[in-house]
């Protein structure tokens, strides 16, 4: 199967979930369940749960989109939380981002407290659709990786960080912390939800987890050098965003090229732990994917 009618045929099935997840427009409260709809269908490439498919279908080794079915709620979940932590990103109090993947972001176009409201709102979704997996025993795992990887030990922990560095001379290794935990920690979960549903072994669940957190680091690496080096179609938003804000990155930390080495060892490490693992042409993809933004 070819790897673009893989994305295209995992993101349809996603998209169509997503809809019907979601409260129409025209449930009350309108405002809010438009900021979500809005928020959720700006033009996402879906990358994490579909980083989760293709863990769970390695781990059964076979790509069959039919037995993806159960698995939508877990899928949509990551999608949600994802939004989510963009929408609260954007806030003037924390990026100040006027726009999302070239258009305004949340907060701009329904207001601050409604985009607070949406962020919260879709992180309450998430949980509760978890609880529709039929299998209680797998529901309670999902809830738990998902609510560990949000915690302050996880995404949350690390905004929190990133917040308190802003204009501030932090070293690598904090931003580095920021990074692994901001990025990284629902690209971990969506591996870790792969196994679960899957019921991998330890030694498998470790393995691909510390995968999702190295190419984790290095996209945020390779967003940094964009951030310096990229334009407007690369990103989705203006360039320069981190220098305006006085934010460290590690191009402005360690410099140019010893980031762009950083991020290309940190994708070899990547490779390096699945190169062995049967049906894992997809995973290599998204080590490729990266690789291929690098400047």
């Amino acid at each position: 199967m070819l790897i673009q009618e893989y994305f295209k045929t995992r993101q349809d099935l996603l998209e169509k979930a997503l809809d019907i997840y979601l409260p129409p427009v025209s449930q009350y409260p309108a405002k809010l369940h438009e900021a979500l709809r809005y928020s959720v269908f700006s033009g996402g490439k879906r990358l994490r749960p579909i980083l989760f498919f293709a863990t769970y279908e390695m781990l059964i080794g076979r790509k069959n989109i039919n037995r993806l079915e159960r698995l939508l709620p877990v899928a949509c979940a990551i999608e949600f939380v994802h939004t989510a932590s963009l929408i609260h990103d954007d806030l003037p109090s924390v990026d100040n981002s006027s726009e999302r993947r070239g258009q305004p972001s949340c907060h701009v176009k329904f207001g601050e407290a409604t985009a607070i409201l949406a962020g919260d709102a879709l992180i309450t979704k998430a949980i509760e659709i978890l609880t529709d997996i039929k299998n209680r025993k797998i529901s309670l795992q999902c809830i738990k990786i998902l609510t560990r990887s949000m915690s302050t030990r996880g995404m949350i922990g690390g905004q929190a960080v990133d917040i308190l560095s802003a204009k501030k001379k932090i070293n690598v290794n904090t931003l580095r912390y920021i990074h692994l935990k901001k990025t990284g920690s629902l690209l971990q979960a969506s591996m870790e939800l792969a196994c679960a549903a899957f019921g991998a072994e330890e030694n498998i669940t470790i393995t691909l987890g510390n995968f999702a957190l190295n190419i984790g680091l290095a996209y945020q690496i390779v967003d940094d050098i964009l951030d310096e080096v990229g334009n407007f179609e690369i990103l989705g938003r203006e360039p320069g965003e981190d220098y305006r804000n006085n934010r460290a990155t590690y191009s402005n930390l360690i410099g140019l090229e010893k980031a762009k080495k950083t991020a290309e060892k940190l994708l070899r490490d990547s490779y390096n732990l699945i190169k062995n693992m049967k049906n894992n042409d997809i995973l290599i993809e998204f080590v490729n994917m990266i690789k291929d933004r690098l400047p």
